[in-house]
């Protein structure tokens, strides 16, 4: 992976922790990340131009692909809104963001039939999903399947599993749109205005729906900067993804926004830090520091 493509992930996580944040402080409604996601999507949406020249040449495949991306992507909102209902900064995001690191190479594999990490990146991985267990807990004697039972454990299942799901198809997306003439800049630039475009047409009938939550704005200026934050890290990540041989390493880089989010919430938010939690941590960086060295 070169230097580049690395920053190009890191700058991503913390754009990513950075709205997580918001979203924590400002609100905890699906609503209103549909409405960043507007807001973002307006944005960004000069960037999308590169993109119609091509048009003709997209096959259905690319467009199943986005319809099936946006749904993903409306399922992560909806499991990551609903688990901040019910816990902290501090328990969530970490999980939300560590458990696809083990799923999206269990899916490569079982698509590809291959995959190239090697065992240190499998390792690491595992490291990384495996400091998650500490950070519901306050004492390491709470380690019971019961504490793991909750409501927001269910919402996050939801986000990571959406996640891995988002990841794998918008990777083929991007890979396609490359191949059709598109930079590795206008490939991501373009996808990820089409994107939101279409998880607002799966959220609003989530919203409306399923969940029957009021589609009214709140905190405009909230809305707006969380949507600058939300297209923006993606479209990092969007366009690193057409520089790496696999998904997988971008999805476990990105987990660099854990440390990020869990010290914004003990730091700003004033949520605990148990030793458990700690422990988690520190093993998560470890496993981070296998995959990117």
């Amino acid at each position: 992976m070169t230097t580049s493509t690395l920053l190009l992930i890191l700058a991503s996580a913390v754009l990513h922790a950075s709205w997580n944040l918001i979203g924590k402080k400002s609100a905890q409604s699906v609503a209103f990340y549909a409405w960043a996601m507007a807001a973002g999507m307006l944005i960004f949406s000069p960037l999308a131009i590169s993109v119609l020249p091509y048009l003709p040449q997209l096959n259905p495949e690319f467009w199943g692909l986005l319809l099936l991306s946006g749904l993903f992507q409306a399922l992560y909102l909806t499991g990551l809104a609903q688990a901040y209902r019910h816990g902290n900064l501090g328990l969530v995001y970490p999980l939300a963001r560590a458990l696809p690191v083990l799923l999206v190479p269990l899916a490569v594999l079982l698509i590809y039939g291959q995959t190239r990490l090697d065992t240190g990146d499998g390792l690491g991985m595992l490291m990384i999903a495996g400091g998650a267990l500490g950070l519901p807990l306050a004492r390491w004697r709470e380690l019971r399947l019961q504490h793991y039972c909750t409501p927001a454990i269910g919402w996050v299942l939801l986000a990571a599993a959406s996640t891995a799901g988002y990841s794998l198809t918008d990777s083929a997306a991007v890979q396609h749109l490359n191949r059709v003439g598109l930079s590795a800049f206008e490939a991501g630039s373009s996808f990820v205005v089409l994107q939101a475009g279409c998880c607002l047409l799966w959220l609003v009938p989530i919203i409306h729906l399923l969940l029957r939550q009021p589609l009214t704005p709140t905190q405009p200026r909230m809305i707006w900067l969380a949507g600058s934050f939300v297209i923006g890290t993606y479209l990092l990540i969007l366009t690193s993804m057409t520089l790496v041989d696999e998904v997988s390493y971008v999805v476990a880089l990105r987990q660099a926004s854990i440390p990020i989010g869990v010290l914004i919430g003990v730091f700003w938010l004033g949520e605990p830090l148990s030793r458990p939690r700690l422990t988690g941590l520190l093993l998560m960086l470890a496993g981070l520091l296998m995959v990117a060295l």
